[in-house]
């Protein structure tokens, strides 16, 4: 599997999980009326897992790109007015 196409697999399932968790919270916390029944069970449940997921997904997402991350904070520190002498 491309590395590239890996990537971007991650990114579109962050997309989506994301979208899912914003609309459940929506639905569970304002537009739906609140009480016992079993449709606001399954919103529950749909809301707690889409945000398990979305935990998972942003874990394997920085766990992919940590290298980038390390590399690109190393050349901000380095470039940065205070570590790099006058000359």
């Amino acid at each position: 599997m491309k590395r590239a196409w890996l990537n971007h697999a991650i990114d579109v399932l962050l997309l989506a999980t994301g979208l899912t968790l914003a609309i459940s919270l929506l639905l569970v916390w304002i537009v739906l009326p609140k009480g016992y029944n079993p449709s606001w069970l399954l919103r529950i449940a749909i809301h707690k897992w889409s945000g398990l997921a979305l935990v998972v997904e942003s874990l394997l997402h920085v766990a992919l790109h940590w290298k980038w991350g390390v590399t690109m904070t190393r050349q901000t520190f380095l470039r940065s007015r205070w570590l790099v002498p006058r000359t």
